[in-house]
């Protein structure tokens, strides 16, 4: 096992679940180094954690830059120090034994591996997260009725919750694209590693537990521009086509729309989106790469 691990952390007031999640990383039994990313919060749950365990590191962004950024910072610390396998965990989530270890085990069985998913169970521990179950492959069900299930399955995607990142797909490939304020940059990093020859896969045995309704309940207008810019720019970034042509494809989406509501989501994903244009000319063709200049973040060490 080895022993050159990191775990990143992005925190966004999250005082009420980060006690859980660090008393769960302490039962892992491996030398790791803990890196919480505070993405601009308001509570003292970082504070709180760092009064019970000053092994900690945190990185505080200047301003909430994004799920994205926020985990891009915590990347960059984790590979300068020399990790070679980075964890990124969602704040809401319980890591259940030996989840760490297994998970690396998993990887190093394949190393084509670039991207692993944790196996996501609700956070009582009860039942699948709900949400997870959709991105398990078909052949897993039938393992599991025969009684053979496979230490990993390869697909297509995996969201970013519970994730392990391999050094050296994050050093070839760069990390996450930060034009993504919140939702699909994971689908996005997914898509340029298989692209590329790298494999996505899901752990059967590493599992954590996830507290999948604090999205459900925390939608407002704001995470719905959110989602929908976030919808705009994938297929800005994904089309085949030209720019100018992806613009008016993207457009679709748009027009007709049953909702009102819908469509006003859709027009100004749009609108903001061309004030995006030149990233995105530039972000097409490569991300930037992690540590390069255009992913410094402005964040300050405590």
């Amino acid at each position: 096992m080895p022993d050159r691990i990191a775990l990143v952390v992005p925190v966004f007031n999250g005082e009420r679940y980060l006690p859980a999640l660090l008393d769960s990383i302490r039962t892992q039994g491996i030398s790791l180094q803990t890196i919480l990313v505070d993405n601009g919060s308001t509570d003292q749950g970082i504070s709180h954690a760092v009064s019970h365990d000053q092994s900690l590191i945190v990185l505080r962004q200047v301003r909430n830059e994004g799920f994205g950024a926020a985990c891009n910072a915590g990347i960059r610390r984790a590979l300068s120090d020399g990790a070679e396998w980075v964890f990124v965990l969602n704040q809401d989530l319980i890591l259940e034994q030996h989840a760490l270890r297994q998970a690396v085990a998993a990887a190093e069985a394949n190393p084509r591996i670039g991207f692993l998913g944790l196996f996501q169970l609700n956070y009582d521990g009860s039942g699948l997260d709900p949400i997870f179950r959709q991105y398990l492959p078909p052949a897993y069900g039938d393992d599991l009725l025969l009684r053979t299930p496979h230490i990993s399955y390869l697909v297509s995607f995996v969201p970013a919750a519970a994730i392990l990142l391999r050094r050296d797909c994050l050093l070839e490939q760069g990390a996450f694209d930060p034009l993504y304020f919140m939702y699909l940059e994971d689908r996005d990093l997914c898509h340029r590693l298989l692209t590329s020859g790298w494999k996505i896969a899901i752990s059967t045995s590493a599992r954590v537990r996830h507290d999948c309704g604090q999205v459900r309940a925390e939608k407002s207008f704001r995470w719905n521009l959110n989602w929908y810019l976030s919808r705009t720019l994938y297929h800005l970034k994904s089309s085949p086509r030209s720019l100018p042509v992806a613009y008016v494809t993207a457009l679709k989406h748009l027009l007709p729309r049953w909702s009102l509501t819908e469509a006003f989501h859709w027009g100004v994903a749009w609108c903001r989106s061309l004030g995006l244009a030149g990233k995105l000319s530039r972000h097409r063709l490569s991300v930037p790469e992690v540590g390069s200049p255009n992913h410094v973040d402005r964040a300050t060490h405590s």
